[in-house]
């Protein structure tokens, strides 16, 4: 066994293992001058992440939504001035991504709104129209200015029902002509529903693209809204941002 180092020798070890490390802490500290800073770590950027909210469908694939949608609005100003026999403005108001069950929330009760299934994808979708658009036309069509001031929120009758099924045969053409760039697609199994909590067409938590259009008219203004679950996308999402359009 070897010799056992006094107190004196572990003494001298440690005081030059502290000397080729500069000093240790103490040397550190020793060397800086009275008001000198200790150096700051890097700094890191930090990405905030909506968990509620991931955005699952990204800002290429988005913005090329927008642009084809653009030219909805454009079709829809031409089969709202039709049935309206007046100028009507529509232009995209928003996109967004947000959860269905808040798209749910965000519609009147009653509404005004048509689930439908988008051919190829054989997913579901909804598109909305505001009660003052929806009354605004029927007024209009029998025989009034397009007004909807006045209106109490209630169920449309059956006669006003068929009325507004004729125009929506109008705009599903519309949206399946916006569709043409990408690919060809067919609406089917359009239904009418007045109480949003029935329309079930996804889970509460699913990811949805919203797109809403601003409908402008001398008499009546509100908004048509489009909400595509994510799933019902998602194998169409691959032809978005490349771009096709």
């Amino acid at each position: 066994m070897g010799d056992i180092l006094s107190e004196d020798e572990l003494d001298v070890l440690l005081s030059a293992t502290d000397a080729e490390d500069g000093g240790g802490v103490e040397g550190d500290l020793a060397g800086m001058e009275v008001g000198d800073a200790p150096a700051e770590a890097p700094s890191r950027v930090v990405t905030s992440y909506d968990f509620k909210h991931p955005q699952r469908v990204n800002k290429d694939q988005v913005r090329t939504l927008e642009n084809l949608h653009d030219n909805f609005a454009r079709l829809l100003s031409s089969t709202f001035s039709g049935a309206m026999r007046a100028v009507v403005d529509v232009d995209t108001a928003f996109v967004d991504q947000t959860t269905y069950a808040e798209f749910i929330m965000g519609l009147s009760n009653p509404s005004c709104s048509y689930q439908f299934t988008l051919g190829p994808t054989n997913g579901q979708a909804i598109i909305d129209f505001a009660m003052p658009v929806v009354f605004s036309f029927v007024d209009r069509i029998f025989g009034g200015k397009g007004s909807s001031q006045g209106v109490d929120a209630r169920q449309l009758s059956q006669i006003e029902m068929g009325v507004i099924s004729k125009i929506v045969k109008r705009v599903v053409e519309d949206l399946e002509a916006t569709w043409e760039p990408i690919l060809r697609v067919e609406i089917s199994d359009i239904e009418l529903e007045t109480n949003p909590e029935f329309m079930q067409i996804t889970a509460a938590s699913e990811i949805v693209i919203l797109l809403s259009f601003e409908v402008n008219s001398t008499n009546a203004s509100g908004l048509v809204s489009l909400c595509y679950p994510f799933f019902t996308l998602e194998s169409i999402l691959p032809r978005l941002g490349q771009n096709t359009y």
